[in-house]
């Protein structure tokens, strides 16, 4: 058997391999379970999982993604207004000509019509692609609402990573100038649970939603925080909490 082969075997998925969804308890190491000690294929698929988990952004992208929207408000009235464009490069192009045509005479309006193109295009390419030499600081959209920075964030009380039992309640700190604060609980998959809005700085989970936080199923939840005019001032990163499964008797000799 060739090496390709027998690394295609070891990897093989078998039937006690764990699921995305039962190695999400174990991300943190506080948790074990006996198959993680002799499947490489589930220990490839947890460091897979925690490198997913713990990206980051990248220490440029908040310049970019300035620049970019910068650029679009500048362009915003020629996106909107197309026909106002061409209108403005059709006048260009009538000047040039007129003055060609005054500067070379009647008689040389065979040569004028080139060079009248050539001139015509180099004011379209600089007119799109004109660019500022340096990012703007501020990230302002494209409706110029408030600017927000992508430091401002809420900082999480708790519940968050390994839990013994279901949480009664979500906290949080509080954030100067917000006047409510949204909650919401999502699956894994980012689909809304439940939905909630306060003054306060926690709020209680309703007894129908606590019952489906049950052991081995991770749950997310996410506050923001919004000003005396409805507009957002700052969200959380969102948070993940699960109750571990529990270890069956073989799995709690094994640990000993």
């Amino acid at each position: 058997m060739s090496d390709r082969d027998i690394l295609k075997s070891t990897l093989a998925a078998t039937p006690n391999c764990l699921s995305a969804e039962q190695l999400e308890p174990y991300l943190d190491g506080k948790a074990s379970h006996p198959h993680l000690a002799e499947c490489p294929r589930c220990q490839g698929e947890l460091a897979l999982l925690k490198s997913f988990e713990s990206a980051s952004p990248l220490a440029d992208e908040g310049a970019a993604v300035a620049w970019i929207s910068a650029h679009l408000d500048r362009r915003l009235d020629s996106i909107k207004n197309p026909g106002a464009r061409s209108r403005v490069a059709v006048q260009a192009s009538g000047m040039q000509a007129s003055w060609l045509a005054r500067t070379l005479g009647l008689s040389g309006w065979r040569l004028a019509i080139p060079v009248v193109g050539v001139v015509t295009a180099a004011i379209l390419v600089a007119f799109f692609l004109h660019s500022p030499k340096e990012p703007q600081l501020r990230a302002n959209n494209m409706q110029q609402q408030s600017t927000v920075y992508r430091s401002e964030e809420i900082d999480v009380t708790r519940p968050a990573g390994t839990v013994s039992q279901a949480p009664r309640e979500l906290e949080w700190a509080t954030f100067v100038g917000a006047q409510t604060y949204k909650v919401m609980m999502m699956e894994v998959d980012h689909k809304r649970l439940w939905a909630a809005e306060t003054q306060a700085l926690s709020v209680e989970i309703p007894a129908a939603v606590r019952a489906k936080i049950v052991p081995g199923k991770s749950i997310l939840w996410q506050v923001t925080a919004v000003d005396s005019q409805g507009k957002t001032l700052a969200s959380s990163q969102v948070q993940r909490f699960s109750i571990p499964l529990p270890q069956s008797s073989e799995s709690k000799q094994q640990t000993k």
